[in-house]
C-alpha cells in the first residue's frame, strides 16, 4: 500500500504542491496588501474552494487513470490497494488544506480578538465538535467510494456513452441510499447523505438509535461498494 501510495503522490506531486504554494502565496498577498476585510475574506474563501475542488478531483483522475492504465494491470498489486491508495491520497491532501484553513482562521481571529469566543464554544460542546469533524471526514471518504464505484461501473461497460452511464449510476446510487436511509431511520443520515442528528432545542448532537443505525447502514453500503468495485476491476483485469 505504501509503495502504491508513494507512487500516486509522486505522480501528482507537481499539481498538489503547486496548488498548495499558490494558495499560500495568494492568501499571504491578500493578507498583506488588501485592506478591505470583507473583500479579502470573500476572495480567500473562493481561493480555498478552488483549491479544495482541485485536490478533490485529483484522486478521482488518478483512480480513473489507474483503472485504464495497462501497465498497472501488470503490477502484482491487490485490487483493494488500487482502490484505497487514491482515496488516502485525496483525504490526506484535503486534511492538509483544512489545516491551512485552521491556521488562517487562527491568525484572523487573533487579529480580531475573537479567539476567546471560539474557544468558549469549543469548550462548551467538545463532543459535538469532534463528531462534526469525524462526520466531515466520513463525507469525504463515502463520496470518494461512491464516485469510484460509478467510475468502475462505467469502465466495465464497453459501449459508447459509458461516461454518462457512470454519471447516471452515481446519482441513482446516492438517491437510492438516501431514500432507503430516510425510510429506515426517520431521516437521520450520516456521511455523504447527511451530517449528524441534532437536537434543535439544545443545538447539540445526540446519539439516538436512528443515528447509530444510519451510520452502520452507510458503513455497510460502503463495504458493499468496495466489494463490487473489487469484483469489477478483477474481471476487467482478467479480460
Amino acid at each position: 500500500m505504501m509503495k502504491l501510495l508513494k507512487y500516486d503522490f509522486k505522480r501528482n506531486a507537481a499539481l498538489i504542491l503547486g496548488v498548495t504554494v499558490v494558495l499560500i502565496l495568494a492568501q499571504l498577498s491578500m493578507l498583506l496588501f488588501m485592506n478591505d476585510v470583507e473583500r479579502r475574506m470573500g476572495l480567500g474563501i473562493f481561493a480555498y474552494i478552488i483549491a479544495g475542488v482541485i485536490l478533490f478531483i485529483t484522486p478521482i483522475r488518478t483512480f480513473k487513470y489507474n483503472l485504464q492504465s495497462y501497465h498497472r494491470k501488470l503490477l502484482p498489486v491487490h485490487t483493494l490497494k488500487t482502490i484505497f491508495s487514491p482515496i488516502i491520497m485525496g483525504t490526506l491532501s484535503l486534511v492538509v488544506l483544512c489545516f491551512i484553513v485552521v491556521i488562517h482562521a487562527f491568525i484572523y481571529l487573533y487579529a480580531q480578538d475573537g479567539l476567546q469566543i471560539v474557544w468558549d464554544q469549543i469548550s462548551k460542546y467538545p463532543s459535538d465538535i469532534i463528531l462534526s469533524l469525524l462526520s466531515m471526514l466520513w463525507i469525504i471518504l463515502s463520496l470518494f467510494i461512491t464516485i469510484f464505484l460509478a467510475i468502475t461501473i462505467a469502465a466495465s461497460i464497453r459501449i459508447k456513452g459509458s461516461f454518462w452511464i457512470g454519471i447516471v449510476c452515481f446519482f441513482l446510487i446516492v438517491n437510492a441510499i438516501s431514500w432507503i436511509n430516510t425510510k429506515l431511520f426517520d431521516g437521520y443520515e450520516v456521511g455523504l447523505f447527511g451530517i449528524f442528528a441534532s437536537d434543535t432545542s439544545s443545538n447539540s448532537v445526540y446519539y439516538s438509535g436512528e443515528f447509530i443505525g444510519s451510520m452502520v447502514f452507510e458503513l455497510l453500503c460502503s463495504v458493499v461498494f468496495v466489494y463490487i468495485m473489487m469484483k469489477l476491476i478483477d474481471r476487467k483485469v482478467e479480460v
